[in-house]
């Protein structure tokens, strides 16, 4: 038999029961197009959670916080536990005393995000960039008239942020000497007009960062109300002649012993030293506008959303660690930008070798990948099961196909034709039913991609309010080749069993078969 006979016979026998081996072929479409949507869809969704967590940088973002790590000069206490007892049993209850000595903090120290740290954490392999988050409260004084004030860098790292201008400029340096103002601070210090916010740009803003004891206060009694209650806008302008009194006493008709008691019933506190309070002017170059509700709803902003006053990042720093209380305690948090999304569990891991939380979106997106691979793994397992089913009725056709035939491969053992000849004939025909179902079934799976990724789309910006980039499916190469010899083995397997049956036909009682 040649070589061409064996593919030319199993063409003419599918060929001569055209009905019968279309039902097959459709069942392995079935299964074909199962698996290669199930695949398509899981290869598509992990690759689209990539892309949208990779926009705007959120996926490779390790924010770093102060935390705790064993002290290393104290040794900690041995627990010694007491009483007649089994060992299993001293041995639980000394874990449990052991572990509630180490969380009273005997033998704990604090990490806190000094200078010296955030040089290690600048070091670290594969951190691209530092980003210091400095916040907290100064007075700024614009002109004569001080105002306490929420101050805070990081947003101005924000590519974003420059959309929120609405007078002036944005930063054009991480370290200029310069400052911008919210529009709503502006308009609390007294500048209700546009016009105010333009003159405002250009004119030097004073900043003190004082400590917690620091700064006037003023007790009062107006009308034998309490101190807390003449409500909100009384405690700003009491608080307002508290920081402003002082240097206006000199205009008053008062004696000297009456200045004296005033300023000492005005500043409760003792004065601190200079050195405890920083003061330097900022030139304001910019107004910006409070973030709108979809601005709002970015989940994963790592930067202060509002505030009244923003600083460049180094200009912050600087000024922030110009402050003892800043020496001693640190910046609240650092944000770390990782090079490539791969390596934020590695940076994780070696913050947290410093003693510092770190905190990153990794973790979530894996769990998201996850559910996603569980449900998709499970459509993948009904596809299997579908190519499984399917391969019975492969095995039933080349069964009937043998019964039907024995006459015919009688004829070709008879004229010399070799058992793996005829085993080859059943198998090619297994492989070719395969062949067709697999690449139908992959045709139909890319053609219902197209609607199916329009209805999923409109479905999230329907829900969500939000454009995905790209497709939901997926088709690369490895994926069509799975599919195909997965489908093509299978019906190879079930085409073993008819072809060894043929090759077992005693030609003489075949030739005797009507």
């Amino acid at each position: 038999m040649r070589w061409i006979d064996l593919l030319r016979f199993p063409l003419v026998s599918l060929g001569q029961h055209k009905l019968r081996t279309s039902l097959t072929t459709l069942g392995v479409v079935f299964g074909a197009f199962v698996l290669a949507a199930s695949l398509s869809i899981d290869e598509g969704v992990q690759r689209t959670i990539e892309r949208e967590a990779g926009k705007g940088d959120v996926a490779r973002k390790v924010t770093v916080s102060s935390g705790w790590r064993p002290a290393k000069t104290k040794k900690p206490e041995e627990v010694k536990v007491a009483g007649r007892m089994s060992q299993g049993r001293r041995d639980r209850i000394h874990k449990v005393l052991t572990e509630r000595a180490r969380q009273g903090g005997s033998d704990q120290e604090q990490v806190k995000l000094t200078q010296e740290r955030l040089a290690e954490l600048s070091r670290l392999p594969h951190v691209r960039q530092m980003v210091p988050i400095v916040g907290g409260r100064v007075v700024a004084t614009l002109g004569n008239r001080p105002e306490e004030a929420g101050v805070s860098s990081g947003a101005g790292e924000d590519p974003e942020f420059p959309k929120r201008i609405v007078a002036g400029r944005a930063f054009r340096s991480e370290d200029e000497r310069s400052v911008l103002l919210s529009e709503m601070f502006a308009h609390r210090i007294g500048l209700v007009d546009d016009a105010d916010l333009e003159q405002v740009v250009g004119r030097p803003l004073r900043l003190e960062i004082r400590s917690q004891e620091a700064g006037p206060t003023f007790n009062v009694s107006l009308a034998d109300r309490s101190r807390s209650g003449g409500g909100r806008d009384e405690q700003l302008a009491l608080r307002q002649l508290a920081w402003q009194l002082p240097g206006a006493l000199d205009k008053f008709s008062l004696t000297d012993a009456e200045r004296t008691t005033l300023k000492a019933a005005i500043q409760s506190e003792p004065a601190k030293a200079d050195s405890d309070v920083v003061v330097e002017d900022f030139q304001v170059v910019g107004i910006f506008r409070e973030m709108t509700d979809e601005e709002k709803k970015e989940a994963w902003s790592q930067f202060p959303a509002d505030t009244d006053l923003v600083l460049p990042r180094r200009t912050a720093v600087d000024f922030a660690f110009r402050s003892p209380a800043y020496h001693e305690d640190g910046l609240p948090r650092v944000v770390l930008f990782v090079d490539d999304m791969k390596n934020v569990k590695e940076v994780e891991g070696q913050v947290a070798a410093l003693g510092l939380n770190g905190r990153s979106a990794h973790d979530f997106i894996e769990r998201q990948r996850l559910t996603y691979l569980l449900v998709f793994g499970g459509m993948t397992c009904v596809a299997a099961v579908a190519l499984l089913v399917a391969s019975l009725g492969i095995a039933n056709t080349m069964l009937m196909s043998v019964l039907e035939r024995r006459r015919e491969i009688g004829i070709m053992k008879a004229v010399g034709a070799t058992n793996w000849q005829l085993q080859s004939l059943f198998v090619i025909e297994g492989a070719l039913i395969g062949l067709v179902g697999g690449t139908l079934g992959l045709l139909l799976a890319w053609s219902i991609s197209y609607p199916g990724d329009a209805w999923v789309r409109s479905m999230v910006h329907r829900d969500m309010n939000m454009d995905l980039s790209g497709s939901i499916f997926a088709f690369p190469n490895w994926l069509a080749w799975t599919v195909l010899l997965f489908t093509v083995g299978v019906t190879i397997a079930a085409a073993l069993y008819p072809s060894r049956r043929a090759a077992k036909v005693d030609p003489v009682t075949a030739l005797r078969h009507d």
